[in-house]
């Protein structure tokens, strides 16, 4: 597919230099080339921009036509620009300089993204985050459009992307403070089951809660939908209901001033993996592998332990 400018960078690099020096031999050496090579370069050039930019005097080397001065300053400023942009490029790719933008899964952020901060600032200060709280959906839509680089999730909400798991996280049971059930261990959802369920109102949230309930062959309670999860807890500590995460926040208080425990699950339920996800053949940017480094000191063990480190292979683009 052609450009329709019809000339290249090195057109515009061999008649700079030539003007510059005044002669073609000895533009030729500074650039490695041969002097047939420049010389036929900016001819070329001139040819594609329908001007004579340089007059040729017999052995006394060349000089710049008025069209030739004119254009020779504009010839040096784009390349100045594609200079910056190689540069730019080099830095993108090669170190945590600059801008990353990162998908957080709504539910997720309030437990991880101010620890991801504050660590971020202090182990690379010219890394600037951007962070994009969404629904999963959301999520898989920026990594498709390529406003993400990466997006902290759940295993199971991270559909066709390449996932990294970092830690097993198990489910378990938010309750009010003076709950009775649960008091003496952990409590099966059958018995949870005989009050509502209160989750995040999102389409996926309800279906993992779904598949929860049909895992332990148990029916799905009554669910009351919410839009963040601080207001799932304060409606757990008003006593409406019952709420199954697998985040666990450290405080005990809501903003109402209401207060909640979490109680382990008894049944068998699979843990979900927290990780991060990117689009597959994406090369991971000096600025993503910056991120992995400092979410990996964030995210919590879990019984399980941690997942591991960051695995090379997210550095590379998939074959």
């Amino acid at each position: 597919m052609s450009d329709g400018l019809g000339f290249s960078l090195a057109q515009l690099r061999y008649f700079v230099v030539s003007a510059e020096v005044g002669n073609i031999s000895e533009a030729a050496e500074r650039l490695c080339a041969s002097q047939s090579t420049v010389s036929s370069a900016v001819m070329r050039l001139e040819r594609q921009l329908g001007v004579q930019l340089l007059l040729r005097h017999h052995a006394r080397g060349v000089t710049l036509t008025p069209s030739g001065r004119h254009l020779l300053r504009e010839a040096r400023d784009l390349l100045g620009r594609a200079r910056n942009l190689k540069a730019r490029g080099d830095a993108l790719a090669g170190g945590a300089v600059g801008r990353l933008d990162v998908g957080f899964l709504a539910s997720l952020a309030p437990f991880l993204l101010p620890g991801v901060h504050r660590l971020a600032r202090q182990r690379y200060a010219d890394l600037r985050l951007t962070f994009h709280e969404e629904p999963a959906d959301r999520l898989a839509a920026l990594l498709g459009e390529g406003r993400c680089e990466l997006a902290v999730t759940y295993d199971f909400l991270a559909g066709d992307a390449r996932f990294h798991a970092l830690a097993e996280m198990p489910v378990h049971a938010v309750l009010a403070e003076d709950d009775p059930l649960g008091g003496s261990g952990p409590v099966e959802l059958a018995a949870l089951a005989a009050r509502p369920l209160i989750t995040p109102n999102t389409p996926d949230d309800i279906r993992h809660a779904e598949k929860l309930f049909a895992d332990a062959g148990v029916p799905l309670p009554r669910v009351i939908g919410a839009t963040s999860v601080e207001t799932v807890r304060g409606l757990v500590a008003a006593g409406s209901g019952f709420a199954l995460m697998h985040q666990r926040g450290r405080a005990t208080t809501t903003l109402d001033g209401g207060r909640v425990r979490t109680v382990g699950i008894a049944d068998d339920l699979p843990p979900a993996s927290l990780g991060v996800a990117m689009m597959p053949g994406l090369a991971m940017s000096g600025r993503g592998v910056a991120f992995l480094d400092v979410l990996g000191s964030v995210v919590p063990a879990g019984p399980s332990g941690p997942a591991g480190p960051p695995h090379p292979a997210l550095g590379r683009a998939s074959p």
